[in-house]
C-alpha cells in the first residue's frame, strides 16, 4: 500500500477552558475558530494552530480550546493539491479530536456532556490561508 503524501503526525491540547454553570443548555451553540499555520518548507513540515471557542445563548458553558497539529508532506505534489490539504484538510483532519476531548470532559465533569456536531471546514480554509506563514 503506498504512503499517503500528506500525513497526519499528531496533534496536542496546550490550553484548555470549560465552564460550566448550573443552567439548561441552549440548543443554540455558537462555535468560532482562530486558524494558523506555520508552513516550514524546508522541513515538508505544516503546523495548523487551532484555536477553538464555543458557547451556547444561555450562557451556560464556556469553551476555549488551544491545540496544534503536526502533518508531514511530500514536495512533489501540485501546490493546487497541498493547498487544498493544508487549508481544507489539516483542519478537517483535527476537530475529530478537539470534539472527543471536549465530550470526554465534559462527560466526566458531573454535568451533562457537550457532543458538538460534525462541521464542514471547508469555510474555514480561506482564513487559514490568510493566516499562514512560510519558514524555510
Amino acid at each position: 500500500m503506498e504512503e499517503s503524501r500528506f500525513q497526519f503526525q499528531g496533534f496536542k491540547i496546550t490550553r484548555s477552558l470549560i465552564e460550566r454553570k448550573d443552567k439548561e443548555i441552549s440548543k443554540k451553540i455558537s462555535i468560532g475558530f482562530k486558524p494558523k499555520g506555520i508552513l516550514k518548507n524546508s522541513k515538508d513540515k505544516f503546523i495548523l494552530e487551532l484555536g477553538v471557542l464555543i458557547n451556547d445563548e444561555n450562557k451556560a458553558f464556556n469553551i476555549e480550546i488551544d491545540s496544534f497539529a503536526t502533518f508531514h508532506f511530500e514536495k512533489e505534489v501540485e501546490v493546487n493539491k497541498l493547498n487544498n490539504m493544508f487549508y481544507v484538510n489539516a483542519p478537517a483532519l483535527l476537530f475529530p479530536y478537539i470534539r472527543a476531548y471536549i465530550s470526554t470532559l465534559t462527560n466526566l465533569s458531573g454535568f451533562e456532556p457537550i457532543n458538538l456536531p460534525t462541521l464542514n471546514m471547508q469555510k474555514l480554509g480561506n482564513d487559514l490561508k490568510n493566516n499562514t506563514i512560510e519558514e524555510e
